[in-house]
């Protein structure tokens, strides 16, 4: 053999095996293939199917494009156990029901021009072989031309079809979920979150159709009932009454493009950005772009860190708006971007027109008005005792930090961090159980206040009641979704609304923490919110008062978070600072 085929016949060898780490073991280099059937539907199925929300959201969209009127939605522990999706749409033939849980095959399009101009909500046919590679699937269907049904059953990529009897429409029920790809299912949330994540996409298409019935039922139970009603009534429904009441309807013309919908009055807000819902011809959407076009109108309206709530429908010709460039048809794009967000913001503002904008000028506001002359007397030492241990107030600086004499020098006082430390106290130690008595205008009526809240944050609050009663918040469930609160700690000075939607959003970070731990965290944000702020003026009387309090609980030197409430100078420091020593 020659050199040149020795030579050869090594770069062969060499190209054959891929070196690996130093003391591991080389493998022989894969070539490229085509990937099995089997493989590449459940690859197909991860980009479709990430969490049981997922397959609720695809079969709802069939069932909406089938032209159903009422929609039913069932699912089991989170759905990892059981999802059922039915609907009384067209239904299919037993040829139709064949075809349709292969890979690409759908009724919506048959051209890349169809595209262009969908109106569907469900357009490339891989929801349901996705579906069925990654669950023990089964579909039950018929036509009203059929006098009998088909039933498809997949389990292992083994389908067997059969004549059935059904009612008109389909039925489909996904057993097991990610049985066969235990790598997926390893990733998902607990049940009681993937619970929260179907009922966020139940709540969201059923907004979106108000001329739809949905039900869904969890582990047995129905927790959300909405039959056919007006887009006033469904938000009263899925969100609550109180929600529908505090609503402002919008609306905006133009000769290819339309805006309808609802947003929430200035005083009817939430923390986050989770009650925004955006629908482009009828399919949900996700754009931060749109919510800044939302809130802009509520500039000077609004409190800081608040945001409105809003339902809000566009409607223009499908050939200027782009639904096939999000893998899970989350997002779309606009070719007149300019002019949708224009329209969102011009519409906004019309509704809000009766609002007034409150501006506080900076430095306008004399920031003593309240606070009686005598306070501002020289900082001197008058002719008084104190023992030893005491701290006597001089002053506030800068209306954020108190001025203390302490027996050997001088403290400075963080005024929120000390009285938050008090309050956190307060809530977790035994006066956070007799402190109930409230003394805020929502006790000094007739009857407590009533409060309605959000289907999943009533949820939390009816698992955890035990944590908010020990906080000194006498709260109860009074009917579906609603609360009373009898008495909140004496130290809260928001209302019986602020604080539940104050501590419910705080909850909802922490969800995973139960007892002893998810109180601590909601006595510290109650606690936060209660205290004193930067740039509050206090009275010397208001100053000392704050001091004893200090210094009569445990732990006075940081707050919750573990920032230092005080910072101590002694008078030998300051002896030597002046070169007295």
């Amino acid at each position: 053999m020659s050199d040149s085929n020795n030579a050869e016949g090594r770069v062969g060898t060499e190209r054959a095996w891929v070196a690996t780490e130093p003391g591991s073991v080389a493998t022989h280099a894969r070539h490229v293939h085509i990937l099995s059937k089997i493989v590449s539907d459940r690859i197909a199925a991860g980009e479709v199917v990430e969490r049981p929300a997922s397959i609720v959201k695809e079969l709802i969209e069939n069932a909406i494009d089938a032209g159903g009127t009422a929609i039913s939605v069932e699912i089991r522990e989170g759905g990892l156990q059981m999802i059922r999706v039915g609907d009384n749409g067209s239904g299919m033939t037993r040829e139709d029901a064949e075809l349709s849980v292969e890979r690409f095959a759908t009724s919506k399009i048959s051209s890349e021009r169809d595209l262009q101009t969908v109106r569907t909500l469900g357009f490339r046919g891989e929801a349901l072989p996705s579906i069925a590679a990654v669950s023990q699937f089964e579909m039950l269907t018929r036509n009203k031309d059929n006098v009998q049904g088909t039933r498809i059953r997949i389990v292992d990529e083994k389908k067997e079809l059969d004549v059935a009897g059904a009612p008109t429409g389909t039925l489909i029920t996904a057993r097991e979920l990610f049985y066969n790809v235990p790598a997926r299912k390893k990733f998902l949330k607990a049940p009681l979150r993937e619970t929260e994540l179907v009922t966020k996409v139940v709540a969201q298409y059923a907004l979106a159709y108000p001329n739809i019935g949905f039900r869904l039922a969890v582990d047995g139970k129905d927790s959300l009932l909405a039959p056919p009603s007006s887009p006033l009534e469904r938000i009263g429904a899925v969100w609550s009454r109180e929600a529908a009441s505090e609503m402002l309807a919008v609306e905006y013309d133009s000769f290819d493009l339309k805006v309808r919908g609802f947003i929430s009055k200035p005083s009817f807000a939430r923390a986050s950005r989770d009650w925004q819902n955006f629908f482009v011809n009828g399919r949900p959407i996700r754009s931060g772009l749109l919510a800044v076009m939302l809130e802009r109108p509520y500039a000077g309206r609004l409190l800081p860190n608040r945001h409105p709530l809003a339902v809000i429908h566009i409607e223009l010709d499908p050939q200027y708006v782009d639904v096939n460039v999000h893998p899970r048809k989350a997002e779309v794009r606009f070719m007149q971007e300019r002019s949708i967000y224009g329209a969102v913001q011009q519409a906004v503002e019309h509704a809000l027109r009766d609002f007034p904008i409150t501006q506080n000028a900076d430095g306008m506001e004399w920031p003593f008005a309240n606070v009686p002359e005598s306070s501002f007397g020289a900082l001197r030492e008058a002719q008084a005792e104190y023992r030893a241990g005491t701290w006597r107030a001089l002053g506030q600086i800068h209306n954020t930090y108190l001025l203390a004499q302490t027996p050997d020098g001088f403290a400075i006082v963080d005024q929120h961090a000390a009285q938050e430390q008090i309050f956190f106290e307060w809530g977790t130690g035994d006066r956070g159980q007799a402190a109930v008595i409230s003394s805020h205008d929502d006790f000094h009526r007739t009857s407590p206040p009533v409060i309605s809240l959000m289907p999943n944050e009533a949820s939390l609050v009816n698992a955890h009641l035990d944590e908010y009663r020990a906080l000194g918040i006498d709260v109860e469930p009074f009917g579906a979704n609603t609360f009373r609160v009898n008495a909140l700690p004496s130290f809260v000075k928001l209302s019986a609304r602020e604080v539940l939607d104050t501590l419910v959003f705080e909850h909802d970070k922490y969800r995973a923490l139960e007892g002893e731990a998810l109180r601590d965290k909601l006595a510290s944000k109650l606690a936060c919110v209660s205290a004193l702020k930067a740039g509050d003026a206090l009275t010397l009387e208001q100053q000392q008062n704050l001091l004893n309090e200090l210094l009569q609980i445990y732990s006075p030197a940081t707050c919750p978070h573990g920032r230092p409430t005080f910072v101590c100078v002694t008078l030998e420091e300051l002896e030597r600072r002046f070169l007295r020593r």
